[in-house]
This record gives structure tokens, C-alpha cells and sequence, in this order.
């Protein structure tokens, strides 16, 4: 009776622990899918006055300002052609929120505000490589524009993934070459070889347990 109490113990342990492993996949692959950018997005590129520390940081003021203004306005959109509409009526809006906070902050740059199909060098986010090309983006360009740029998503929003910190790849690397895609099924292909891997492992160690018992 013993045996047969701790085979259902034993069993019940392994089971659960499955369904965890399954449950973490399942988030590891959600985490991965937030990274990918859809076809039909714009997005958002504030590119610095130059790599000064100070320059720097005025381009991070900027993105918080601008980013805290558009986010209301494309969170409850439907689709890329009504987002499209609202940036593009709220230029003038947006413009004013750059200069102000140039000025707030003691400089005296020009800014440009501008919506449109705009050239993108290749970033890498983490293991995700994003290809140069040219895509559909609000773009800041402050004074003359030759520092580091930050970009993100605003439609859909996704601006919570910082792109600053991705590293430039080389454009010409076959890697580039669809990417986004081919880096989110590896994801998800790696993922599922570590499940089956311990569906496996706990058959293993619950027929291990059986013969034991007798």
C-alpha cells in the first residue's frame, strides 16, 4: 500500500513540475513575440544633435516627452491608417513639445518633426537583429542630427522595447535576411525541444521508479 501511495505522490510531483516547464515556454515565447515589430507599424526615431553626454540627454528628454504625449492618442487605435491620421494631425502639437523642452533644458538647437518613410540602420536587440531599410516613422531630428539615434514602436505600441541599446550589425550580412522571423521560430523551436526534452526525462524516471517497485 505503501509502494503504491508513493507512486501516486511521485507521479502527482512529476506532473506538476511538466506543466511548470510547459508554463515557463509558454512565457519565454510570449517574451520573445513582444520584440517582433509587424509589417504595418510606425515608428518612432529621435536622432541626437551629436554623442555628447549632454546631447545625449537631451535626446532621452525628448523621447519621455514625446513618447508620454503619443501614447494616449495610439492606444486605442485600430489600425495603421487611423494612427497614420492622428500623428500626422498632431505634428504641429508635437513639434511644440520638442522645442519647449530643448529650450527648458538651455540649448537653442532647431528640431524637425516630421512623419514619413524614413532610413533605418540594422540594430541588434538582444537576439533578434533588426535589417536597415527604410520604413514608415515620426522622426526628431535635433539640431544637426549626428549623434546616436533611439528608436521604438509607436504603432502598436510597443515603445516599452528600448532600442537604444541594440548593436549595429553589418547591413550586408546574410543574418539579416528575414531575421525577425527566422529569430522568433528558432525561439520557439528551442523551446519545444526543452519540453519534449523533459516530457522524456519524466517518463524515464516514472518507469524507473515502476520497475523499482517490484
Amino acid at each position: 500500500m505503501k509502494r503504491v501511495l508513493y507512486f501516486i505522490f511521485i507521479f502527482s510531483v512529476l506532473l506538476m513540475s511538466w506543466d511548470g516547464q510547459k508554463q515557463d515556454a509558454a512565457i519565454a515565447a510570449a517574451n520573445n513575440q513582444q520584440a517582433v515589430i509587424p509589417n504595418e507599424a510606425i515608428r518612432l526615431r529621435i536622432i541626437a544633435n551629436s554623442d555628447s553626454p549632454e546631447d545625449q540627454l537631451l535626446k532621452q528628454k525628448i523621447r519621455d516627452q514625446v513618447v508620454a504625449k503619443i501614447e494616449p492618442w495610439v492606444n486605442s487605435l485600430a489600425n495603421i491608417g487611423q494612427a497614420r491620421e492622428v500623428i500626422r494631425g498632431h505634428l504641429p502639437e508635437l513639434q511644440q513639445v520638442v522645442d519647449q523642452t530643448i529650450a527648458k533644458n538651455g540649448y537653442d538647437y532647431p528640431a524637425k518633426v516630421e512623419l514619413g518613410i524614413v532610413p533605418f540602420p540594422t540594430k541588434m536587440y538582444g537576439q533578434i537583429v533588426y535589417p536597415a531599410g527604410n520604413y514608415e516613422a515620426l522622426r526628431i531630428t535635433v539640431g544637426n542630427g549626428q549623434g546616436q539615434n533611439w528608436w521604438c514602436v509607436l504603432f502598436p505600441p510597443l515603445c516599452f522595447i528600448d532600442m537604444s541599446n541594440g548593436d549595429a550589425v553589418k547591413a550586408d550580412t546574410k543574418a539579416t535576411v528575414d531575421s525577425t522571423k527566422s529569430s522568433s521560430v528558432s525561439a520557439k523551436a528551442n523551446e519545444d525541444v526543452k519540453v519534449k526534452f523533459f516530457i522524456v526525462e519524466l517518463f524515464s524516471k516514472l518507469f524507473a521508479f515502476i520497475r523499482s517497485l517490484f
